[in-house]
């Protein structure tokens, strides 16, 4: 089939400027943006208005929104990361398409296993190396260059898009679900598709298709047992 000649504009463009698009990938996996670590919270909040900046460079109308505070284990109470909400269009004769992604990484150390240090992307037989490389900052980045390029070659975007980036989905997304319910009856109002750039790919040549999530429940259990402690060496059993 041939490929028309739009797409073509599109495809030169990417390719042109890989070697772009992967030094901006090198700047994001260089931020710290541990979600679970108390001492990584500003570099948390660094990546999210890391990220809004790149989009409104695009015209994205960008809204952060404050979701409350934890707290750690410390004591301390932390405010956390805003969410980024995003508005790209509004023709009504367009579907709208919501775009998720996480900027948030799991911790990781070179000692855990790694060859390379993980916040120092590192390019190895073709592949890129670096926390939060696939998970999810190149996802993400994948889908802002994605909008550049439609921009840069003057080929219009054929949806309205949305966009809802977190900063906190390796925590299981705490503050999250509270904003979600606010905001669907406006932000999400017109919302007709989700984009996950949270998925897996069976092969270099085959994505999957997110269609279903599983979600999580937490529980919190609580065992009372003898009235004084015990010691296990001499009662032995459950204790």
């Amino acid at each position: 089939m041939e490929v028309p000649t739009a797409l073509e504009e599109l495809f030169k463009y990417i390719d042109k400027n890989t070697s772009r698009y992967i030094e901006t990938l090198r700047e994001a996996v260089a931020i710290r943006s541990v979600s679970s670590l108390e001492e990584c919270r500003e570099e948390t909040c660094k990546m999210v208005n890391w990220t809004a900046g790149h989009l409104r460079k695009l015209g994205v109308e960008v809204c952060l929104k404050e979701i409350g505070t934890q707290v750690f284990p410390s004591g301390n109470e932390v405010k956390f990361p805003p969410v980024l909400l995003g508005t790209l269009g509004n023709d009504p004769k367009k579907k709208t398409i919501c775009i998720y992604g996480h900027l948030d990484v799991q911790p990781a150390l070179k000692d855990d296993g790694w060859n390379t240090e993980p916040f120092e992307m590192a390019e190895c037989d073709g592949r890129l190396y670096g926390r939060g490389a696939a998970d999810d900052k190149g996802p993400v980045l994948a889908c802002i260059q994605a909008i550049e390029a439609f921009q840069a070659v003057h080929v219009e975007l054929p949806v309205n898009i949305k966009i809802l980036f977190e900063a906190m989905e390796e925590c299981g997304s705490l503050g999250l679900e509270g904003l979600v319910t606010s905001e669907k009856d406006s932000f999400f109002k017109d919302v007709d598709y989700i984009c996950i750039c949270d998925g897996s790919w069976l092969g270099k040549d085959t994505p999957c298709i997110v269609y279903g999530l599983r979600g999580c429940c937490f529980f919190r259990l609580t065992v009372e047992c003898a009235s004084q402690d015990l010691h296990s060496g001499v009662h032995g059993g459950m204790v």
